[in-house]
Order: C-alpha cells, then sequence, then structure tokens
C-alpha cells in the first residue's frame, strides 16, 4: 500500500499499488438496488429490527411467526445484502448480511442489493464523508431519518472490482480485531460479573496469609462506616461530574461535550477522590440508582441532588466500589424507597433511610484481598479497551483515507 498526494482528480489519498486510474462517481441508487421488491413473507422467519444489530454485528436472532409480525417487517434478505440504518444513521449500526434462512428486517433500514462488491459498499457506508451526506438530508430532531430516495440519490466513488475486492478484504479483516476485542472485553465483564456474585455470596472464599479462614462476615449500617459529605464548593471548582452507567463520575464535558450545570456551581457538593456518590435516578442496570466512586480525577463537584459520602479506615474503599456495583445493597435501598414514590425515574429516598441500609462485609484484610483480585480484573478490562480504542482509530483512518 503506498501513500501520495492525488495527482488526479478522484483517487484515493491511499491505495494498494497495483492499481492505477480514477474512480468512477455514480449515485448509490445506480450501483445497488435499494429496497428490492419482496414477494410475501415466510411463515416463519427471524426478525431483525434496529435492536438487533450492534457495532455490525447481529446479537440477537428471534424467530416469529408471520401472523405475529409487526408491519415494518418487510425487507426479506437474501445473502450479501446489506442494512443501513435510516433512523439515527449516525450511529452506523450498520449490518452486512451472510446468512442463509429466512431473515426478515424492519423498514427502519435500507435494504442495498448491488452488483458491485457488497462488502466494500457495506465499509462505505462507514465512511465519513458519507455519513455526513446522510445526515444532512435527514429530517426529524429526536430520531432524525433518511428516506430511501434522498439515500439512493447520494453519489458514491467505486474503483473496479478486483480493488474493491483488495480494499474490503483489507477492512474485514480490522473489523474481525474490533470484533475479536469485543468479545474479549465481554468475556472479562462476564468473569468479573459472575466472581464477584461468587464473593459477594461468600461462595468463594479466600484464605488468609497462614492458610487460615477469615472472620465471618458481619453486618454493619452504611452510617457507621461512611460520613455524609456536605462540604460546598467554596473553591468554585468548575469540574463538574455526572454519574454515568459505564464511566462512574465523569466530567460533564467528557460525557456529554459541554455543561450541563447551573452557571453558579459554589453550591455544589466538593468531592475528592476516592469518595462515593449516589444517584437516586433508575438507569438501566441500576434499578435502584447507581452508587460511584470518583476515580478518575482528584476532584470534581457534584449537584446536591447526590447523596455523597466517605469511608471511613475500617474499609477499603476499592473492595466497596465493587460490591456496589454487583449490587449488593439494592435489597436495603428497595426496602427504604417508598412504594410507588418514582417521579420521572427519581426514587425518593431519604438521607438518613440511606445512611441506614445494612451492609454485609468481611473484615479489612480479606475487603483487601478481594478489591485486589478484582481490581486485577479491571486493569485487565481497561487494558483491553484502550487497544480496542487502537483498532477502531486504525479503522477511522483507513476509512477516511481508503475511499473518496
Amino acid at each position: 500500500m503506498q501513500e501520495k498526494y492525488k495527482s488526479m482528480s478522484n483517487v484515493p489519498n491511499l491505495r494498494f499499488p497495483e492499481f492505477k486510474g480514477e474512480w468512477e462517481v455514480k449515485k448509490l441508487g445506480e450501483v445497488a438496488e435499494i429496497n428490492p421488491s419482496n414477494k410475501s413473507l415466510p411463515i416463519k422467519f427471524i426478525y431483525i429490527d434496529l435492536e438487533s444489530v450492534v457495532n455490525g454485528e447481529l446479537i440477537k436472532e428471534n424467530e416469529i411467526l408471520q401472523s405475529e409480525a409487526p408491519s415494518r417487517a418487510q425487507r426479506i434478505l437474501k445473502e450479501d445484502d446489506v442494512l443501513f440504518q435510516m433512523v439515527r444513521p449516525y450511529q452506523m449500526n450498520n449490518l452486512f448480511f451472510n446468512k442463509n434462512g429466512n431473515y426478515v428486517a424492519s423498514t427502519g433500514y435500507a435494504q442495498i442489493r448491488t452488483m458491485q462488491n457488497s462488502i466494500f459498499v457495506f465499509q462505505y457506508l462507514h465512511y465519513q464523508k458519507f455519513v455526513d451526506k446522510v445526515i444532512e438530508r435527514c429530517t426529524g430532531t429526536s430520531y432524525p431519518a433518511i428516506n430511501s430516495t434522498d439515500l439512493s440519490n447520494i453519489r458514491i466513488s467505486f474503483p473496479t472490482l478486483p480493488e474493491q475486492q483488495k480494499i474490503a478484504n483489507f477492512l474485514s479483516l480490522i473489523d474481525e480485531q474490533i470484533q475479536t476485542q469485543n468479545k474479549i472485553i465481554e468475556n472479562l465483564k462476564t468473569l468479573i460479573k459472575g466472581t464477584s456474585e461468587k464473593l459477594f455470596t461468600q461462595k468463594l472464599r479466600f484464605k488468609d496469609d497462614n492458610g487460615s479462614d477469615f472472620l465471618d462476615w458481619e453486618v454493619k449500617k452504611l452510617g457507621e462506616i461512611a460520613n455524609r459529605i456536605t462540604n460546598k464548593n467554596k473553591e468554585n471548582n468548575l469540574n463538574v461530574l455526572t454519574i454515568s452507567a459505564q464511566f462512574g463520575l465523569i466530567s460533564q464535558l467528557e460525557f456529554f461535550n459541554k455543561s450541563v450545570s447551573a452557571k453558579d456551581v459554589t453550591g455544589y457538593y466538593l468531592l475528592n477522590k476516592n469518595d462515593f456518590a449516589y444517584n437516586k435516578s433508575y438507569s438501566n442496570g441500576y434499578p435502584m440508582g447507581a452508587i460511584k466512586r470518583l476515580s478518575r480525577y482528584k476532584k470534581g463537584v457534584v449537584s446536591t441532588l447526590y447523596i455523597c459520602f466517605r469511608f471511613n479506615d475500617s474499609i477499603n474503599f476499592k473492595f466497596m466500589a465493587h460490591y456496589f456495583e454487583t449490587g449488593f445493597q439494592n435489597s436495603e435501598i428497595e426496602k427504604v424507597a417508598q412504594e410507588g414514590a418514582r417521579n420521572h425515574g427519581l426514587l425518593n429516598i431519604g438521607v438518613s433511610d440511606f445512611f441506614n441500609i445494612n451492609l454485609n462485609l468481611p473484615s479489612l484484610p480479606e475487603q483487601n484481598q478481594i478489591a485486589n483480585f478484582l481490581s486485577q480484573i479491571d486493569e485487565k478490562i481497561e487494558t483491553e479497551k484502550k487497544l480496542l480504542v487502537q483498532y477502531e482509530d486504525q479503522k477511522k483512518y483507513f476509512l477516511q483515507n481508503l475511499f473518496i
């Protein structure tokens, strides 16, 4: 592969050396059939809706009867078809379909059938310049979408079939690396979840340094081992944090790419590293709200809607972070959450009730062993995530330079 400046008007920045000449430019609808006409639906089929595809992979295959099918089930698929997400296309949850059998996709996708190299076309749909052209033609705000006519009128550039094949094979290799990396991360997440459950239910226990059993676990109230934080932000720290299920306590600027806080944050609570904050709002995976440790920054501030606290020296804060992440506090919180008191996902829990919840805890030496063991898996996950980012950045670079 050689990199060079464009000497002609329609050649990519990066090209395999055996290929020469300019690429052709045509409308997508001229090189592919968009939403080909179909016969009646099969009696039974796998239905692919917009929730079925994540990162280019089909993550669920639910078989349904024709009589039970939703009205959006209309795209009867053939091998080598490409599905393009027409609703919120910037998410790029597109699918290259390479299966046999009866599969039907939702009209939320454009079904693209081409005589060009279908994998090349699939990869081109992720080229940022193409995505930008799609977004320009979208209508709607909450659920921006493009229609099939506008999609078919977008112009794309393409080389000869042999060059398409070479590009498709090359990018598919990177996709395989990305998919493998995602699976490694998911397997590690499954491992830490399963191991945590065994450790916190005491089905799995460590021995002390002498090979003896640790002491029995004791039930303690949160208020006995932690102090509430109500220190206001007198120093006007501007690192405003929000609680994310995936990233924990994270800067709003980093998470939202903007601040969504009040202009004056001196009335917010000031947290130091390893302090905890509880968001009483229900979120996916956190039915009783999320409790997160501040680990990314030395300091930060949060809304007074959060309940904030700091553990004393009898507690390993990393142990407690894993404890909360596993959700063993949920049954206790549920006891004090007023029944039917949810308001837009916000749980009605008093501060005193929250600090009165019971936690079943081991001795500090056993906490240390558990924390160290689980933290090793955490570190491995973070290492694998960094490698995934490298592969994804590599893919973005080649998409930007192999296409026109």
